[in-house]
């Protein structure tokens, strides 16, 4: 036999077949009108920006300032001299990432040059103290 206490039709969470129907047609007759109303409300953004403008945008002339001394950067062209690599204490080890990350091992080739700056202060949910009942 079955169960008294066991529930049906509306009582069981989901099982409305035909409010969910019904939402259902309602979602696809919105989208169908509004994809049909779409290209004379929004069509224009699918065109290119210069076939939409045309030969109505003038192009301004700037002339090129000229920076104050302390504001100028040197020349970058000898690249050895703003960057230093140091040479490898071993070589490339015989894996099958080679390069990736052998090297950070080493105290003297951390990525982490600057020490721990961030650190990690739990989650988001513990930290704005919300109730477990309302994320669930």
């Amino acid at each position: 036999m079955a169960d008294p206490k066991a529930k049906l039709g509306k009582a069981v969470a989901g099982c409305n077949y035909v409010a969910t129907d019904q939402v259902w047609k309602s979602r696809v007759r919105k989208e169908t009108t509004t994809s049909k109303s779409w290209p004379e409300s929004w069509g224009f953004m699918s065109q290119d920006f210069g076939n939409l403008v045309g030969e109505n945008v003038t192009k301004r002339d700037r002339p090129k300032r000229d920076l104050p001394t302390p504001l100028r950067l040197p020349p970058i062209t000898p690249i050895e001299k703003y960057i230093k690599v140091k040479p490898s204490p071993m070589p490339v080890p015989n894996t099958t990432s080679k390069n990736i990350g052998w090297r950070s091992s080493h105290p003297e080739f951390s990525l982490e040059c600057y020490g721990a700056y961030a650190k990690g202060k739990g989650g988001l949910i513990r930290q704005l103290k919300w109730p477990l009942e309302g994320i669930i």
